[in-house]
């Protein structure tokens, strides 16, 4: 009886350290996925970059034209210089010239990138490298996890999953595309405060941090686009009704007032874009919830059917 009682244990042992050799195998299949992103992002980064800083770029330029003193209006300005001695008149035009540029400056909202050591590309490239790997990741890195979870459901469990899974990275993908292009608005809010300080205002703008503001802000559309994801495994777990929600639509203002709050910008436009995509995902998780309603029906159906063995 000892003997077999150890024989026992020992093949609980060995079942524990095969399932921690497979989680560690998994472990560092993502690692790997995570630094050939990385790679991939790395030699990639100048187009990455230049979509990110689209926002800033086309604002800058718009700022130009809509705010731009012109310094020669109407060709009233000195043109042409040569060598050889100026007439009186010439010498007088010149001297208003002067006095204009003096009294008029050009209001242009002066852009430019600043680095603050000479390392700061690079490290900057890197860094953004990594996280961008992790974005180009997190499908393969979410595969390996649900391949390491599943074998320990019933078919039962595994349901959701089928459903949730592609819904939540299409989900995913408004939302990061909205933050993407609530960007240009924020930009537009945010530059226009430079008309509210002497000028000409110049902006030398840190590539690194406004890199970090811009994911941070498609993070936050991101993880707010997964409400309906949410829901609708809490529906799922029986936690969650489509009567519920209509009945405790409230929820919907108070989780709209917080998003707002977590919004990395305080401008009006994307809080009230926040907001706003709070209250319709809300709403249309109704519908989405009514559907998981009805595919629990069918599966009890199934269930039922299975178990009399129809």
């Amino acid at each position: 009886m000892p003997q077999k009682e150890t024989h026992s244990f020992d093949e609980k042992r060995m079942e524990l350290t095969a399932h921690l050799s497979e989680l560690r195998s998994r472990i560092m299949r993502s690692i790997l996925y995570i630094l050939l992103g990385a790679v991939i992002a790395y030699q990639a980064f100048p187009k990455i970059y230049g979509l990110l800083y689209e926002p800033l770029q086309k604002e800058t330029l718009a700022q130009n034209k809509e705010r731009i003193k012109i310094i020669n209006p109407q060709g009233l300005l000195s043109k042409v210089a040569s060598g050889e001695m100026p007439t009186k008149a010439e010498h007088d035009a010149l001297v208003r010239d002067v006095h204009y540029i003096y009294e008029n400056p050009p209001m242009n909202p002066l852009m430019g990138q600043i680095f603050r050591n000479f390392y700061d590309p690079f490290m900057g490239q890197l860094t953004m490298s990594l996280l961008f790997g992790l974005m180009l990741a997190v499908p393969f890195v979410v595969w390996e996890m649900m391949l390491f979870v599943l074998p320990a459901l019933t078919p039962k469990e595994r349901r959701p999953f089928r459903l949730l899974i592609p819904l939540s990275a299409v989900f995913m993908a408004a939302g990061v595309y909205l933050g993407y292009r609530t960007m240009f608005y924020a930009m537009h809010w945010f530059l226009s405060y430079l008309d509210n300080y002497p000028q000409p205002a110049v902006v030398m703008q840190d590539p690194m941090s406004y890199l970090l503001f811009f994911v941070k802000l498609m993070a936050v559309f991101g993880i707010v686009f997964q409400l309906p994801i949410v829901l609708m495994g809490l529906a799922f777990m029986g936690v969650v009704t489509s009567k519920g929600l209509i009945r405790s639509w409230r929820w919907s203002v108070v989780l709209a007032a917080l998003g707002a709050m977590f919004v990395p910008s305080n401008d009006f436009m994307t809080m009230g874009l926040i907001s706003g995509s709070i209250i319709f995902l809300y709403f249309i998780s109704f519908f989405f919830v009514k559907f998981v309603e009805r595919l629990r029906e069918k599966y009890k159906e199934q269930d039922k059917k299975a178990a009399h063995g129809l």
